[in-house]
């Protein structure tokens, strides 16, 4: 390759840098809020600190590849528009739906897409894999924390039993002779999960070059971690045990659990290092293929097409919604009636069980009173318009009040609301002191669905195509005692059935 040949090659790279800046400085100024939001999670939420390494490590990996920025050309391409509309879309049905990773799903997608549409598809080709690697800085993953939590309390028994260590389980919770233990959230094993997998998934990258052990080496950190939280989990019971309660409690359970994870993180690396097949010298691209050497000559004026193009794609997702949230005028007036005859009287003040819904437009905590069976405690939330800073479905936002109950069993049922047969989540809670039979369902855009996901959907749908923009929360609950189950079951029942539609019973203008 010639002197002039590097200094053409120089500067169509300094042309591309310059859109390719100019249009991530639009995207960060357009979507600020979801970027704050992604940031903000990365910091504040210990599941997912890991992120802050991402970017620096997306860094590493380009300077490893700095090769291609000498030999490739950068040249736009229109296929960058796809993806580009595509993550903008996802954006949208993220933010109309008020949900977090969805719209960092869409952000993301935006700013591969703008990659592509400046740089071209050789520049993508040759840069695939940090390209791709940005999907580890969304924090996703907390969808899993339960099927984690009846994973991690299936091997503990299983664990136990071939101790022959009699244990009696109650959903998460597990009684030995030696005490009582709750396979809680924070026990789950999600936070080395997503960061076990992160860094499985760039060790396949840079210390193979089959895609045979890549996957292998994928899937071992899908499994290592998961089947070594259920190791912890039980290796604390059963020093527990074998101590009397004296070790593997407190502060011991923390330490004993990090050592723990420090050392099969170790193996597992250990492991994965024996079957690499990448040299230190390996490149991971072959330049002497033709196709990497067809460089275009792409004079400046090239680029500022597509970058127009790309500025005005990725502003008009935002516009929209500002477009949407106008409507929000219309609903500013309405409220719940619930009348005390049917619903109960106000209990607010001395109900224990609390539901906590932040940015309800109106939270009712009642009681309603039966002369021939136990009260019914009845708790609604209703939301005139879902923001950013009002979501109905959000974290910290349920039926069961953290740090004060916790989640035994969960299951979804079918029974008879307003006239009809309705799906409705049942959970039941338990605390130091009782035990508690919880219903609930939510109301969006007069439809009512027991589904978080349906919930979002249908209020993007709303928002998206004129429907009603108020919603709620409904849920009914009674103390489980001694009693059958069934019979609570019976009388929660009987009593939704008797409620009307909350169509009939909200007032206003809309």
């Amino acid at each position: 390759m010639t002197d002039m040949q590097r200094q053409e090659i120089k500067i169509q790279w300094r042309n591309a840098s310059l859109a390719l800046a100019a249009v991530v400085t639009l995207i960060l100024i357009a979507f600020f809020d979801t970027v704050r939001e992604l940031v903000m999670t990365w910091w504040d939420k210990p599941e997912y600190n890991h992120c802050l390494l991402i970017l620096p490590i997306i860094i590493y990996l380009l300077h490893e590849r700095r090769e291609i920025f000498k030999k490739i050309t950068p040249k736009p391409s229109w296929l960058g528009i796809l993806p580009l509309l595509g993550g903008a879309a996802l954006w949208l049905l993220g933010d109309l739906a008020d949900a977090n990773v969805v719209r960092q799903f869409g952000l993301i997608i935006i700013l591969q897409g703008c990659i592509l549409t400046i740089l071209g598809k050789r520049v993508v080709l040759g840069l695939l894999f940090p390209i791709f690697y940005m999907v580890f800085l969304i924090p996703f993953g907390d969808f899993l924390v339960p099927m984690l939590q009846d994973f991690t309390t299936v091997f503990v028994i299983a664990t136990l039993n071939l101790f022959n260590i009699p244990v009696f389980v109650e959903g998460v919770f597990l009684s030995i002779a030696a005490g009582d233990f709750h396979v809680a959230e924070a026990c789950a094993g999600l936070r080395f999960l997503v960061a076990t997998v992160a860094l499985g998934t760039l060790m396949a990258n840079v210390a193979y070059k089959t895609v045979g052990r890549q996957i292998t080496v994928v899937i071992l950190s899908f499994a290592v971690p998961i089947l070594a939280n259920g190791l912890r989990a039980s290796g604390i019971i059963l020093i527990a045990h074998w101590s009397d309660m004296k070790y593997a409690t407190g502060v011991d359970h923390l330490v004993y659990g990090w050592i723990f994870f420090a050392v099969v993180l170790l193996i597992f690396i250990s492991i994965a290092m024996t079957f690499t097949n990448r040299g230190l010298n390996d490149g991971y691209i072959d330049f002497s293929k033709e196709y990497w050497s067809k460089n275009e000559a792409v004079p400046a004026k090239k680029f500022i097409g597509p970058l127009i193009i790309s500025a005005l794609l990725v502003m008009m997702a935002p516009y929209y919604t500002s477009m949407i949230e106008q409507r929000y005028q219309s609903f500013t007036d309405n409220h719940l009636n619930l009348e005390e005859a049917t619903w109960g009287a106000d209990v607010s003040k001395e109900t224990y069980w609390k539901p906590q819904y932040a940015g309800a437009s109106e939270a009712f905590y009642l009681r309603r009173e039966f002369a021939a069976s136990e009260a019914i405690d009845v708790y609604a939330a209703y939301y005139k318009y879902q923001t950013k800073d009002a979501e109905m479905i959000r974290f910290g936002n349920g039926v069961d009040q953290q740090d004060v109950w916790s989640r035994v069993e969960n299951r979804v049922i079918k029974t008879e609301i307003s006239g009809a047969e309705q799906s409705v989540n049942e959970i039941l809670l338990q605390d130091g002191r009782q035990k508690r039979l919880v219903w609930y369902w939510y109301w969006v855009d007069g439809q009512l669905t027991a589904s978080n996901y349906k919930a979002k959907l249908f209020d993007a749908k709303a928002k998206l195509m004129g429907g009603r923009l108020d919603s709620a929360i409904i849920a009914v609950s009674l103390l489980l005692e001694d009693g059958d189950i069934e019979q609570k079951r019976a009388q929660l029942a009987n009593f939704v059935i008797s409620l009307p539609s909350l169509e009939t019973i909200v007032s206003g203008s809309n």
